[in-house]
């Protein structure tokens, strides 16, 4: 019972350095400031652990197709909420050159997975196990949803909090516009 106290108090001070080192060497509020703003910045770099499949999943790798990318986490119940409008979205927009990606932060990789199987989430998913990709992007809770458009931009809209159909459509629209 001691080692596990002992392990858990490890574990609290590490993500507690991580988020002080974090806030110490930001270089500003991430590209959602900007896009909040309505500016099309370049996608900050995403090369993350695959936690659907083995392997990584770099965003660069997905140049040349609409990308949207959804933050979320297993025990949030806006990202529960919001799972069947990503599925059915990504499932609609699979055949026209549309990509979803997953970020899962924070979470241990069974209890992503189990969420994943739970909510038929099919689209790839990555695993962000310490939130090392917020500062960068500007992310600030979970759900929160970003669209990039073929030239590897970040575009509006950027939707804090649950996201519904008809805001996942309107973004991707934007972003195939763009």
């Amino acid at each position: 019972m001691r080692i596990v106290r002992i392990v858990t108090a490890a574990g609290v001070l590490a993500l507690l350095g991580l988020l002080v080192w974090s806030v110490a060497h930001r270089h500003g509020p991430g590209v959602a400031v900007a896009v909040d703003r309505g500016e099309r910045v370049p996608a900050p770099k995403l090369d993350l652990p695959r936690l659907d499949a083995p392997g990584r999943l770099s965003l660069a790798s997905l140049r040349g197709k609409v990308v949207v990318v959804n933050f979320w986490q297993s025990s949030c119940v806006p990202c529960k909420q919001e799972a069947k409008a990503l599925a059915a979205a990504s499932a609609h927009w699979r055949t026209r050159d549309v990509v979803f990606v997953g970020v899962d932060s924070l979470d241990l990789k069974s209890t992503g997975r189990a969420y994943m199987k739970h909510y038929d989430v099919e689209y790839p998913n990555v695993r962000d196990a310490l939130g090392s990709t917020y500062p960068n992007w500007g992310v600030t809770g979970t759900p929160e949803t970003f669209f990039i458009d073929r030239r590897g931009r970040v575009v509006p809209p950027h939707i804090i909090g649950q996201a519904s159909r008809q805001r996942l459509d309107e973004g991707i629209r934007r972003a195939l516009r763009s």
